[in-house]
């Protein structure tokens, strides 16, 4: 059951434990190398986490043939992408614009799928005990979702504890237009994958039917939009927090305007 007092102990203890190591690595690690190796252990622990349950199961559970379930090796949920994403961005080039318009995306993205897999994590939610596993952190499956989802939370706050992202208005709302797109672009090739295999539909990134039946104005759509909102709103407040008047968001956009028409001005005298 959510929210029962295990869940809120690993709660709690997940968010003690990724504020301390946020503070250690901003004090104590300032070489870049020393950052992108964190970032790294970040990005593929959440992997190793993501797929470690196949090894217990054989291993520990004797099992010769566990079970591998398809978001294991297909992203087909937000969740899923974004632990991709982090491990694309730790791994690539930081001055590739790509890997920076992405890291923009994860960062916040990352945060609120991370939050939302350890609050609401549905496999915690359906766990039902029986005689050999009484509690669901008891259950490695649940237990390593978890693990995965703190992780991959740490990975995208360490991109901007460690200066890899700064929040800005315009790199992050167009990074998020971009996430959002190859969110929309995963789940059309996802469900076109699983038609085409004659399997059952998995309403991957919930572009068959909204996530709530009870809520249809939730959609994918609406989510997007909302999605978009948050990373302008969040942006905008850190510009208006860390930036002096001249160079937030809504000065350049001045500038622009006022550098058109003084161009205009200028064609029209010739």
């Amino acid at each position: 059951m959510l929210f029962d007092k295990q869940h809120i102990l690993y709660m709690v203890i997940s968010a003690l434990v990724t504020a301390g190591v946020m503070v250690i690595a901003y004090f104590f690690i300032k070489k870049e190398k020393g950052k992108e190796m964190l970032l790294r252990f970040f990005a593929i622990i959440t992997v190793v986490l993501h797929f470690s349950s196949i090894y217990y199961d054989y291993f520990f559970e004797h099992i010769a043939n566990p079970e591998l379930e398809l978001p294991m090796f297909i992203p087909l949920y937000p969740c899923n992408v974004c632990m991709w994403m982090l491990l694309i961005v730790a791994l690539g080039k930081k001055d590739n614009k790509f890997i920076k318009l992405l890291s923009q995306f994860v960062a916040l993205g990352g945060i609120i799928c991370g939050i939302v897999g350890i609050l609401v994590n549905e496999n915690y939610g359906a766990f039902e005990p029986t005689q050999e596993i009484t509690s669901a952190l008891a259950d490695f499956d649940i237990l390593k979702g978890m693990l995965s989802h703190s992780t991959m939370l740490a990975g995208a706050i360490y991109l901007i504890v460690g200066g890899f992202v700064k929040i800005r208005v315009f790199d992050t709302v167009i990074g998020s237009i971009m996430g959002l797109l190859m969110f929309v672009a995963d789940g059309f090739i996802v469900n076109r994958l699983i038609a085409i295999a004659d399997m059952s539909p998995r309403n991957s990134m919930y572009l068959q039917e909204p996530p709530f039946e009870s809520l249809p104005w939730i959609n994918t759509l609406t989510i997007g939009i909302l999605g978009v909102l948050i990373a302008f709103s969040v942006s905008a407040l850190v510009e208006q927090i860390a930036l002096p008047k001249e160079e937030r968001w809504y000065s350049k956009i001045n500038r622009k305007i006022k550098q058109i028409k003084e161009s205009r001005a200028k064609g029209e005298k010739k």
